[in-house]
């Protein structure tokens, strides 16, 4: 049952595109017989667009040049900051999970039980206690350096004319 549907669909497709086929040769007689000539590109398309891209039309001469340029530099410089700030977004969330983790572990010290034994309370968790507390500041500080930077670095970009999106990389791209 299958093969049969899938046989009446190959049959229906071929047909129809004959019938394409057969349309297209009669426009193209029709145009020759009103004496329109078509344009045909000839040649090999690998070496008229290394790019990839053939188009069948000319630009208007006055702007192609200039648009052209101006979208390519507003690409590269939106790729610019938009990596640079998803680099910093990046460092930016490490340290917020550090940050995260050495709260983590302060919390864990000051709610721990005494440790049993002569000394009760060493001076090791003192120490270690201080210690994190100092790397909870350096951490703090790095963050704030970080997300000024950030801030100093969007807004350049906004200044730059890029729209929102694409410096956080959301929405359209050019």
């Amino acid at each position: 049952m299958r093969t049969n549907a899938v046989l009446v669909l190959v049959f229906l497709s071929v047909q129809s595109m004959a019938d394409v086929a057969r349309r297209e040769a009669e426009r193209r007689l029709e145009l020759e017989r009103q004496g329109v000539s078509a344009k045909v590109i000839e040649g090999d398309p690998a070496q008229m667009a290394p790019s990839g891209n053939i188009s069948t039309s000319s630009p208007s001469p006055r702007f192609a040049g200039r648009e052209r340029d101006n979208k390519e530099e507003n690409r590269g410089s939106a790729r610019k900051y938009r990596t640079a700030i998803q680099k910093l977004d990046r460092e930016i969330r490490s340290l917020e999970d550090r940050l995260g983790t050495i709260r983590e572990r302060m919390q864990a010290e000051r709610w721990a039980l005494p440790k049993s034994g002569r000394s009760g309370r060493s001076s090791s968790q003192a120490n270690s206690r201080e210690q994190l507390q100092w790397q909870a500041r350096d951490i703090e500080l790095k963050l704030k350096r970080l997300r000024q930077e950030r801030a100093a670095l969007y807004d350049e970009g906004r200044r730059s004319g890029l729209l929102p999106g694409e410096l956080d990389g959301k929405g359209q791209m050019p």
